[in-house]
């Protein structure tokens, strides 16, 4: 439900709009961006090269702390009084699983101590409908924003005094508003917020014009909105300034999602993937490999027994928050799939574990009649060039749905091509082209490109796991 001040927000003519984000803005900059802001970046960049022996030892303190703290919490003392934590890695692997669901009934019993002064609780969005309530003490919200400032925007050569526009999932405009502007600006950051959710054919034309004359150093935000900016730029011969870094999160970046963004901003693009539980953090380094910063959270890849995955084996996220004391998240299970690197080794030299790539949610993880587990698709799109847009649904064992908006040109040869590319990835299954004019999004603005709507029992019996 909405707030008190996003009501009045919302209700404001647009002038009164931009002066309370100018207003907000400079009171979130103060918080966030504050000595222990820089105190942290500093101890990050100093721990970057680190030895792997050197993380492990860092993990190995900085959970000697946490189970200290935790044990004072309702919810971890029982689990943690009869467990012997001198070896904090092996103690560790003995906890049991902490559930999104857990996290929601029990945000309270997870707590430390009171809430020190300035404590914020944040509500994380929920495919439930009821949010996780996340404790953002002043230190918490420097860390958030600190992590990302050390390994990610200053990997990517810019920082956060960069001029930047952010796509993202904040609504800062109503829903019904016709007429530009569609975006926000926050003075005191250099930062201009977007809205994603008036990214509509007709009003391409007012962004478009807004960004060659804002000219932002560093773009940021979720890449299938980026990339229905990017296509209609191109389709349309349009040009933008070339930007110093594309920042992108929350959602898989693909080889063509990269090359499009890539080609209009004229600069690299770095993929981020955090959480807003600040449990956890990777980025790409300059050679584009996922490097998880162990010394931000401890991140674990397991299989559907619990167990940990080898590398190269897809497997769900769970993470252990390594900074927040007030309300410890151990072994969290972030719901999100991705699966280790073989090749551990980076030409960067950085010796921080290595991602082959976050591949989306979970739960999205489609299951072939012959029991094969597959949750990217992009070889099935492979020599169709004329769809904007494309969601991949599993309905059943054998049939899947390609929501497909069309560009120009899409034609029957371009269903024939996706059905035999599909045949060739996932078997024999029937494949049903489903042409829409819009692909909804999550309650956060987020674009799903996979979904999966067998039930967990269905999964079983596919898979013969337990």
């Amino acid at each position: 439900m909405a707030s008190t001040v996003d009501r009045v927000y919302m209700r404001s003519p647009i002038w009164v709009q931009q002066a309370l984000v100018a207003v907000y803005g400079a009171w979130w900059y103060r918080r966030r961006f504050n000595p222990a802001f820089h105190r942290i970046v500093d101890e990050f960049e100093q721990r970057e090269r680190c030895t792997a022996d050197q993380f492990h030892a860092y993990q190995a303190t900085q959970l000697a702390t946490l189970f200290g703290h935790a044990a004072k919490s309702a919810y971890y003392k029982p689990l943690l009084t009869a467990l012997d934590t001198r070896d904090p890695h092996t103690a560790l692997a003995k906890l049991p699983f902490l559930t999104k669901e857990t996290l929601r009934r029990s945000a309270t019993q997870l707590l430390t101590a009171t809430p020190p002064r300035g404590t914020i609780i944040q509500r994380s969005s929920g495919t439930t409908g009821t949010p996780s309530e996340i404790y953002f003490t002043r230190e918490l919200h420097s860390f958030e924003l600190a992590v990302p400032e050390a390994r990610n925007l200053r990997w990517a050569g810019v920082d956060y005094r960069s001029r930047r526009v952010m796509f993202g999932a904040r609504k800062i405009a109503r829903w019904d508003q016709a007429e530009p502007p569609f975006w926000r600006v926050n003075p005191v950051e250099s930062m201009a917020y977007c809205s994603i959710y008036h990214l509509s054919p007709k009003n391409m034309h007012s962004y478009v014009k807004f960004l060659a004359a804002y000219h932002p150093a560093v773009v940021m935000g979720y890449p299938a909105s980026l990339t229905t900016l990017a296509s209609f730029i191109l389709e349309n011969g349009l040009r933008l300034p070339s930007a110093r870094a594309v920042i992108t999160t929350s959602e898989t970046v693909t080889a063509e999602t990269r090359r499009l963004l890539e080609q209009v901003w004229g600069c690299k693009v770095w993929d981020r993937y955090g959480a807003v539980e600040c449990c956890l953090f990777a980025s790409q380094c300059e050679h584009g490999r996922y490097h998880v910063s162990p010394d931000a959270g401890l991140v674990e890849i397991v299989d559907a027994a619990g167990k940990p995955c080898a590398p190269g084996v897809i497997g769900e996220v769970v993470a252990t928050g390594l900074h927040n004391m007030l309300q410890p998240l151990i072994r969290y299970r972030l719901g999100d799939a991705a699966r280790w690197a073989v090749d551990q080794s980076c030409a960067c030299g950085r010796a921080m574990p290595i991602l082959e790539a976050i591949e989306g949610r979970f739960e999205d993880i489609c299951v072939t009649p012959d029991g094969r587990e597959v949750l990217r698709f992009d070889t099935v799109f492979k020599g169709v060039a004329t769809i904007r847009e494309a969601q991949v649904i599993q309905r059943a064992p054998d049939l899947f749905h390609i929501l497909v908006i069309p560009a120009a040109g899409f034609s029957d040869a371009d269903v024939r091509t996706l059905q035999a590319n599909m045949q060739l990835h996932v078997g024999d299954v029937r494949t049903e082209i489903v042409r829409v004019t819009e692909i909804p999004r999550s309650s956060s603005g987020k674009f799903r490109a996979v979904l999966c709507e067998l039930t967990a029992e269905q999964k079983r019996g596919l898979t013969g796991r337990v």
